[in-house]
């Protein structure tokens, strides 16, 4: 099992949206592998799916230097 933090996972998720890929693929290549509990797993997942949701609107994720995202490079 993978170790990482929330705050990489969701860059992750956010660098696999921008690369176009589906939530069956962020699932297995993002969320399967790390240890997580089912909290945290049920969130990104959310996470993915609204991101997912938001792409398809227009609104991309943006991904700072810093790691952080939003609209604007802030959380």
């Amino acid at each position: 099992m993978r170790l990482a933090s929330t705050r990489t996972l969701r860059r992750e998720i956010d660098q696999a949206v921008l690369a176009g890929r589906s939530i069956a693929q962020i699932e297995t290549e993002v969320i399967a592998p790390c240890a997580l509990d089912d909290e945290a797993r049920a969130a990104l997942w959310l996470y993915a799916d609204g991101s997912l949701a938001r792409a398809a609107a227009g609104h991309l994720p943006v991904i700072a230097e810093t790691g952080l995202t939003g609209p604007s490079g802030l959380i």
